[in-house]
């Protein structure tokens, strides 16, 4: 499993509402481990994806690059992508081990 960490600056209610706008527009059953923090300056997107190839298949894709855009979510001030050594939502271990 892979994990991209997305840091965004500027104003907090603006992004979450951006966030929220786009979350809508993803299919829940697309985000086996998905969390999304307000900061006192901005969001942070914590997002998985099975391996860094689906990840960078998913984010080099012209849909998600335009809905992404269309919400003002395009330019994080940072983006940091790691491997997971172990995961849970809700309980339940969803990381590739299980």
């Amino acid at each position: 499993m892979h994990c991209s960490i997305w840091t965004y600056v500027g104003d907090p209610d603006d992004l979450v509402a951006r966030y929220e706008a786009l979350i809508e527009e993803i299919p829940r059953e697309n985000m086996r481990f998905h969390a999304c923090a307000r900061t006192p300056d901005g969001l942070v997107m914590v997002d998985t994806c099975p391996s860094k190839e689906i990840f960078d298949s998913f984010v080099a894709s012209p849909e998600v690059q335009a809905l992404f855009a269309r919400h003002g979510l395009d330019r994080p001030v940072e983006r940091v992508d790691f491997p997971v050594v172990r995961a849970y939502a809700g309980g339940t271990r969803v990381d590739e081990a299980s």
